[in-house]
């Protein structure tokens, strides 16, 4: 169902970084890879985007993304994702900012809303002891922070095959990732005789995302991933995919060809130069 999401600032960032009040997105269901590309060039939402992206997010991914031309194919994938993939990092970056608030004012009454809050955010990221604790505040920040676009998109488009996968389609999943949960997934056809494993499936390409960012961020797999992360922050760097793809080498059993991979792909397609982007306002 098309509707509208919606996130309201709560409080003021006691830090120079700033947290983005609203988020919006306009839920949409094209028909077909064709109908996609025409709303896009309606909104004259290009590839690679120039700051401003219209707030259009997929339910699902259409069919028909095999018939377009390569460079078409890629266009219309990347520009199908980086809204959801935006509203996605700035959900997460908004957590981040109010814990590094709250953090930077001492000591949290554990009684307080803010103190509440904390332990909700620290539950949903995996995060257990005292949080007045500087290793576990650290732990904790480390778990809360984005994922650059461009590793995102890069990751998308290898495990989803572009969006043509028979479950990028069928289960919403552009990730690749895994359950053992015979109520939240499908059989691989390819699944080797002796494996239980399922690949998951999701009601919307949304819940994809956030659930890739969620493995990334809490995963144990990923540690070296965020310690990479949470080194760029103590320096002062920007994120850099290129790098932070070099610690996924435990993402695929291909390990360093994968990594190879990503890295291609974020070069090929140029998807370093996404920077500074935000989501139009609704209505804009």
């Amino acid at each position: 169902m098309a509707g509208l999401i919606i996130w309201h600032q709560r409080h003021t960032p006691a830090r120079p970084v700033p947290l983005i009040s609203t988020a919006q997105l306009i839920y949409i269901k094209p028909p077909s890879a064709e109908a996609l590309e025409n709303i896009f060039s309606s909104e004259d939402y290009s590839w690679p985007p120039q700051d401003v992206v219209p707030p259009y997010a997929i339910e699902s991914l259409p069919y028909g993304l095999d018939t377009l031309d390569k460079d078409q194919k890629k266009t219309v994938f990347f520009r199908a994702l980086l809204p959801i993939v935006l509203a996605e990092n700035l959900r997460i970056w908004n957590q981040r900012v109010f814990l590094l608030q709250q953090f930077g004012q001492g000591v949290v009454d554990p009684q307080s809303d803010a103190g509440e809050e904390i332990a909700a955010i620290a539950d949903q990221y995996r995060v257990t002891g005292d949080l007045n604790d500087p290793q576990v505040r650290e732990t904790l920040l480390s778990r809360v922070d984005i994922v650059p676009v461009a590793l995102v998109l890069a990751q998308a488009a290898q495990e989803s095959g572009w969006g043509t996968s028979r479950f990028a389609l069928e289960a919403n999943n552009l990730f690749g990732i895994w359950t053992w949960d015979e109520d939240q997934g499908a059989v691989p056809s390819n699944r080797p005789g002796d494996a239980t494993h399922l690949v998951r499936v999701y009601p919307d390409v949304q819940t994809s995302v956030r659930a890739y960012l969620h493995n990334i961020n809490i995963g144990f797999a990923y540690t070296d991933f965020r310690e990479m992360r949470a080194g760029m922050r103590t320096t002062g760097k920007p994120l850099d995919a290129l790098q932070l793809a070099g610690a996924l080498d435990r993402y695929s059993i291909t390990g360093n060809m994968y990594i190879s991979n990503i890295r291609a792909m974020i070069r090929g397609n140029e998807l370093g130069k996404l920077k500074n982007l935000s989501l139009a306002s609704f209505g804009e």
